[in-house]
């Protein structure tokens, strides 16, 4: 996933209710902005977990709460700079379109890429979306979510359009502009790195 280095005015948690997370009992995912560092928080089973995106230091830090330990990602590794490449392939289509979602306006996009169609609202000036890649299954984040990182845009809305049926993968319900502590963005004091744990479990498989 590219990296950006460009500040950005908004300052804030922007939630989202995503397709895939409901389906796993998940409710919505708060995701905070603060410069260009994202912190996205995951509430699954009552166990919760961040993660933090810091592309200045060129890494993604998964934060485990019920084991006080986290997990560095590069940001530039192998897999990511193929998958990157494959982002470039996407075919991306202003419509001409506004919407207004959740008090913000945004452009429609159309994309076509090896994941498939996708109408996408797109907000400037609101940092940068980040969607974690994984690192079990050696894959970054899906296409549509890579170009988003390199345009630096927030999409408020994801649709995706197969066989003539439009399905909305995620949508911002509520934006909160407010300031936020450095803490959020950091790893809480205390934790253990358990990167390397990590890593053996990828060598493994």
């Amino acid at each position: 996933m590219p990296t950006t280095s460009t500040a950005q005015d908004f300052e804030g948690i922007i939630y989202f209710e995503m397709a895939d997370m409901a389906k796993q009992g998940m409710g919505e995912m708060p995701y905070m902005v603060k410069g260009n560092k994202g912190r996205m928080e995951i509430n699954q089973q009552g166990q919760k977990n961040a993660m933090l995106m810091l592309p200045e230091q060129s890494k993604m830090v998964m934060i485990i709460g019920q084991m006080k330990g986290y997990i560095e990602m590069d940001l530039n590794n192998d897999v990511g700079n193929n998958e990157n490449d494959k982002a470039s392939d996407a075919d991306m289509t202003n419509t001409g379109k506004t919407k207004t979602i959740a008090g913000r306006a945004c452009e429609v996009w159309r994309m076509d890429s090896k994941d498939g169609t996708f109408e996408t609202c797109m907000a400037k000036g609101m940092g940068t979306f980040m969607m974690p890649q994984n690192q079990m299954q050696k894959r970054n984040a899906p296409t549509w979510a890579q170009k988003f990182a390199a345009e630096g845009s927030m999409p408020l809305e994801i649709v995706e359009i197969k066989n003539g049926k439009r399905t909305v993968q995620m949508k911002a319900t509520k934006i909160e502009e407010k300031s936020l502590s450095d803490d959020l963005f950091e790893v809480p004091e205390g934790y253990r790195d358990m990167s390397g744990m990590m890593k053996g479990m990828q060598n493994r498989n």
